[in-house]
């Protein structure tokens, strides 16, 4: 054993074949900032006396469970396995053969979509994969001056002993310049509406996941996806009063965010992430600046599903991995 910093933490993915059987080779390596995901423990303490002051003699450990925190830059390929598991389902399209590929995901409705095999290298310490892993949230945010960047929350049933070799591929980043973010009355409204100017900008999916335990086990039986809740905020300029107006109003909008990278996959084909919610509606807004700055507008707002389209959103993802 010997010390070690944070960058000899190493985290993999994969999607399970067979749903909490872990798996025993990555498919993915996902090149990290920060992560925590580690054993969790629920403990009793034993309350009975035996004629003195002391508080307590025993504990017991009641459950175990694997969580914790996954941070880093948004790469094309790799947060692919997490939005696979948020949503469910995932159809693939071949864009180049052998070169590019488009995965169009939509919720699969059912409260166990399939789950993530997470293989966690600790320098020389220990290895050990977690099954039975699903993504409580996931958050992207973006500032015109940084990388895209992500963090998400995992919850896993147990760990085993692990011995893949990790392994990073070439992979493909954003940053601000490549954003684009629409809205329109209309999902067809939405090509040829302009682009917001928008400082910064923030996007949540919370899958209420919970882990559920029976008696038998320290080990929760299963964890469950139980909502699709889809938030964010943005800072723009100031330049008139539309989100205002949407905030006292009932209406909704489309909206689009697309993020489409410099580098040239083939062909013509960038990697990209195009996410639209169908019936976006504005729950905060406020306005700030002072006399010698530019007004500036903070604008909050949610997803909702949209009963003409029969979703609440899609999400499209281009790049090199041929299928999840």
């Amino acid at each position: 054993m010997s010390e070690i910093i944070g960058k000899d933490l190493e985290i993999g993915v994969k999607i399970e074949g067979t749903r909490g059987t872990a798996e025993t080779v990555a498919s993915k390596w996902v090149r990290n900032v920060t992560t925590d995901i580690f054993a969790k423990v629920e403990k009793v303490v034993d309350d009975s006396q035996k004629g003195g002051l002391e508080d307590s003699s025993n504990t017991r450990t009641t459950k175990k469970w694997y969580d914790g925190d996954l941070a880093g830059i948004v790469h094309a390929d790799a947060i692919g396995y997490f939005f696979e598991q948020v949503y469910g389902q995932s159809t693939p399209t071949t864009v180049e053969a052998g070169e590019v590929y488009s995965h169009a995901y939509s919720l699969l409705q059912n409260i166990e979509h399939p789950t993530l095999s997470l293989f966690a290298k600790d320098g020389a310490n220990s290895q050990e994969v977690f099954n039975g892993g699903v993504v409580s949230t996931i958050e992207i945010n973006a500032v015109t001056d940084d990388f895209v960047r992500f963090t998400t929350n995992v919850i896993a049933r147990e760990a085993t002993a692990n011995s893949d070799t990790p392994a990073y591929a070439t992979d493909y980043d954003f940053i601000g310049k490549d954003i684009t973010v629409k809205i329109a009355d209309t999902e067809a409204g939405l090509s040829s509406a302009d682009a917001l100017c928008i400082k910064d900008m923030t996007i949540t999916w919370e899958t209420g996941a919970t882990a559920d335990f029976c008696f038998g086990s320290y080990s929760p039986n299963d964890v469950y996806n139980q909502k699709m809740m889809i938030e964010g905020s943005f800072n723009k300029n100031y330049q008139d009063d539309t989100f205002k107006d949407l905030l006292t109003s009932d209406n909704a909008k489309y909206m689009q965010i697309s993020i489409v990278g410099d580098t040239i996959l083939e062909g013509s084909n960038a990697p990209e992430l195009v996410i639209l919610l169908n019936k976006t509606q504005i729950t905060e807004w406020s306005r700030s600046g002072g006399n010698d700055e530019l007004v500036t507008e903070d604008v909050s707002f949610k997803a909702f599903y949209n009963n003409a389209d029969s979703q609440q959103s899609e999400l499209t993802l281009q790049n090199t991995t041929a299928s999840y």
